[in-house]
């Protein structure tokens, strides 16, 4: 009886999850016209620094100058929000412009990467020298510059392969970014050890480590902007893995009866909350009243800002929930101030953000069938 118990709470959850993925699917495809990278209408959100239009070639050449689009060059290329094409013009065999075509990055950060000129120092080599050249991506906004140099990269290969010549060079470095190997290893202690102890000690180092290596210094999490764009636009399983296994310990864990790991022991911001909680452990109590009213205030927020996506307006919230904070040189001002007193208040009420207000809490919260406060 118990097995059947068990298996039937299984299957409950995966019906959740099956639901909030038909929920989130339907919202991408509304918002951009596509899903994986399967075009269904013509598209919609587009970043604001897009900053040429995508020429119907791959290589266009025109006397002493080429022209090269990499947008089927790098199709299976991604940023963020989906592909970062480029066109790359060649003037006498040496790089005259690297310019970024239309994408579906966040504005915002898409905005700090074309602001740092990542392809200045190129100007006036050949691809061969190019390709020997290392660019780092821009601390903060990772996939969306790492996306542009990757396609610089087979756009430069692909004017070497047409000439008939080889390059043995290591395109930008050609290493996993490290930043990305120990976020995996962060994510892969907090999936892990927790299911073996509950040590506090050891809580507040993973803490700790949440929010410096995949806060501030990776700057990745779990939130609307990275669910719909890898649902529309698809995404590079290589260059994705560490996103994929926040997502798997987000959506998958719960299935078997581990709700809410990633909220209590992966998520960035719940671990700053908790963070900040640990330096007064008496909290505010919060009547019953007021807490029924926090709660539906949760439920009628996240309504409504559902409604947004699925019916067209104001869909722009998803690139501000408050885990854009930790991108610090790209958050706006004012994010930064609410997401600074989310976590004041955190040192007298447990978690208020994730409790009260986290659109996406509670769309884990939907696809794990809980709402636990």
């Amino acid at each position: 009886m118990k097995n059947f118990s068990g298996w039937s709470k299984v299957s409950t959850n995966v019906i959740s999850v099956v639901i909030m993925f038909l929920c989130m699917a339907s919202a991408a495809i509304l918002r951009d016209g596509s899903f994986f990278g399967h075009k269904f209408m013509s598209d919609g959100h587009k970043s604001d620094y897009a900053v040429a239009e995508s020429p119907v070639d791959v290589s266009v050449v025109k006397s002493d100058t080429v022209t090269i689009n990499t947008t089927s060059l790098g199709e299976k290329i991604f940023g963020y929000g989906g592909h970062v094409p480029v066109e790359i013009t060649l003037v006498k065999g040496r790089i005259d412009t690297i310019k970024p075509l239309e994408n579906n990055e966040t504005p915002r950060f898409f905005k700090k990467v074309i602001k740092r000129h990542l392809f200045d120092g190129l100007k006036g080599l050949t691809p061969e020298e190019a390709l020997k050249v290392e660019i780092d991506a821009v601390s903060g906004a990772t996939y969306s510059s790492q996306g542009l140099i990757d396609n610089v990269r087979a756009g430069l290969e692909h004017v070497v392969s047409v000439d008939g010549k080889s390059s043995d060079a290591t395109p930008f470095g050609g290493h996993f970014p490290i930043k990305s190997i120990i976020g995996m290893v962060v994510v892969l202690m907090a999936a892990i050890v927790p299911l073996f102890t509950h040590n506090k000690v050891y809580r507040m180092v993973q803490q700790i480590l949440n929010v410096g290596v995949l806060g501030f210094w990776c700057g990745t999490f779990v939130d609307y902007a990275m669910m719909l764009g890898y649902l529309s636009h698809g995404f590079n399983i290589v260059t994705a893995l560490l996103p994929i296994m926040l997502l798997i310990v987000a959506f998958i864990y719960p299935v078997f009866g581990h709700s809410e790991h990633y909220c209590l022991w992966v998520c960035p911001l719940g671990s700053l909350q908790g963070l900040a909680g640990s330096v007064m452990h008496k909290k505010l109590k919060i009547g019953q009243t007021t807490l029924m009213v926090l709660t539906l205030f949760r439920r009628v927020l996240w309504s409504v800002l559902m409604l947004a996506l699925w019916l067209g307006f104001w869909q722009s919230w998803i690139d501000y929930e408050l885990f854009t904070a930790f991108i610090v040189s790209a958050a706006a001002p004012w994010l930064m101030a609410v997401a600074g007193a989310f976590i004041l208040l955190s040192v007298f009420v447990n978690r208020p953000y994730c409790r009260f207000v986290c659109p996406t809490g509670v769309l884990l919260r939907k696809a794990q069938n809980v709402d636990n406060d």
